[in-house]
């Protein structure tokens, strides 16, 4: 039975803020092509992106609901972008393989068994997994200075459903016995940890769902947002992630841009709006590695409905990072493919663009709140929750989208818009928040983005609404 708790938790034996805050460049997308069982990239359209590597696991149990990849039903796939072999089976004997991560030369992936709590490698191209030792895996990391590779771990807190970790330590891929302690100040969560490139910061879960970036030298943390799959960049720009309550938009921070912006990630033609999940800064400052789209109610929420239409995405951000330019399809097979990690060609020498992150940063210092009041009629709403549903948070926020009938103060060109009302408050559920299709209201608004507060809550979406603007309703009448 999959059991789960809040937005991005997932736990088990197997296992909503559509916002508009930059505009994207249009989408180029780049198919996988069948050919029967096996799928190859079409070389005249992935010519345009680098040589790229890319390991998951897929889900052969029925339904394909085990997302936080916890079961036995389970194998462990490769795909090279140049080996002309498609979606690859490295391991395909039926049973845990949990988070596997790419080294940073691209050689070998490192995983992790829930079945005896312990750490393995293989060669990319496949072969006899080796054991490292007990734990469970977190980041691969190579040391500049030297060039050894470093294998991060920690133990489970109780059982893996315990969905926290103590203890990270740290050993070289090549002499397991040499094993240091880099992290006992706090518990983390396992999804996600990454470290920066000179290793000494890394984005985390201080546990879940307190995200945030670790200094691992002085044993501090800062706390970023709430929300899940953590990520830092691999350079050492300082840029990391927190993923959203919607499971639709990664919050990102910065040094010196504290208010942070969002950068929406369920934009792929395939993926429809709808959420995704499993997002991970690839080797390479440019690429993210996901998988959606998550369509499927399942016993917690769309997330752990999993299912067969899960697939494996790459997308390469915008050089100013204010969203992802192009998308690409690796799988397309009848199975749940999860926890991808990816590996790109150069990746040790990219770096994000100072000026960008200057230009971030005077646009989010000189960013006005903007408030504004409106007479609007809904036109979609979503379901209030069960308190009991939303456990162990106790407040939620239900978004509804409405038509914008007129503006009575303060600047909005919007004629569609979102609208985040709270739906449950410590506890209460607000009946004012029932609102139905065609019903008119006149509400005091404010941009969402300028409401960080409120990023990481739980936050339901019943429409797969993408590219309409988010705003919070601070007060109003019907």
């Amino acid at each position: 039975m999959l059991r789960a708790q809040g937005i991005c938790r997932l736990r088990g034996s197997t296992s909503s803020s559509g916002r508009s805050v930059f505009c994207v460049l249009t989408a180029f997308f780049f198919c996988v092509q069948c050919a029967g069982n096996s799928v190859h990239a079409d070389e005249t359209k992935t010519a345009v992106w680098p040589h790229f590597r890319v390991t998951w696991v897929q889900d052969h149990s029925a339904g394909s609901r085990d997302v936080s990849a916890a079961g036995e039903s389970l194998k462990l796939m490769a795909f090279d972008s140049r080996d002309g072999l498609g979606e690859r089976v490295v391991l395909k004997s039926l049973q845990n393989y949990s988070r596997p991560l790419i080294t940073p030369d691209g050689r070998r992936i490192v995983y992790s068994s829930h079945a005896d709590r312990s750490v393995w490698w293989v060669d990319f191209s496949g072969g006899s997994p080796q054991r490292l030792g007990p734990g469970f895996a977190l980041d691969v990391w190579t040391d500049p200075a030297n060039g050894a590779t470093w294998v991060y771990l920690a133990d489970w807190v109780g059982n893996p459903e315990s969905f926290r970790l103590r203890n990270i330590r740290r050993l070289r891929l090549d002499e397991p016995q040499s094993e240091e302690v880099v992290w006992k100040e706090t518990q983390i969560s396992p999804d996600n940890f990454q470290l920066s490139a000179n290793g000494r910061q890394a984005a985390g879960e201080f546990p879940w769902p307190a995200g945030g970036v670790a200094d691992l030298v002085t044993g501090r943390w800062t706390r970023r947002a709430t929300g899940c799959w953590a990520s830092m960049a691999p350079d050492d720009s300082g840029v990391s992630w927190v993923f959203d309550g919607p499971h639709r938009n990664l919050q990102m921070f910065a040094p010196g841009i504290e208010r942070g912006w969002s950068v929406p990630v369920n934009t792929a033609p395939d993926v429809g709006g709808h959420e995704v999940f499993h997002p991970r800064w690839s080797n390479h400052t440019d690429y993210l590695a996901l998988t959606g789209p998550y369509r499927v109610n399942g016993p917690v929420n769309t997330i752990s409905g999993g299912g067969p239409d899960v697939e494996i995405y790459l997308g390469r951000f915008r050089a100013d990072m204010t969203g992802v330019a192009a998308w690409l399809r690796v799988t397309r097979n009848d199975y749940g493919d999860f926890f991808p990690d990816a590996w790109i060609a150069g990746g040790e020498k990219s770096v994000i663009d100072p000026a960008a992150l200057k230009a971030l940063a005077t646009a989010a210092a000189a960013r006005p709140v903007r408030q504004v009041q409106v007479r609007v009629k809904c036109v979609e709403s979503s379901r209030i929750p069960t308190v009991r549903s939303i456990a162990p948070y106790r407040s939620a926020l239900v978004v509804h989208r409405y038509e914008v009938l007129e503006v009575e103060s303060g600047e909005l060109m919007e004629q569609q818009i979102l609208i985040a009302h709270w739906g449950i408050r410590e506890g209460s559920v607000q009946t004012t928040s029932r609102i139905r299709p065609g019903q008119t209201l006149s509400l005091t608004l404010e941009s969402f983005d300028e409401h960080r507060e409120l990023r990481g809550e739980r936050q339901i979406m019943d429409g797969a609404w993408t590219g309409i603007p988010l705003f919070y309703a601070i007060g109003g009448k019907k």
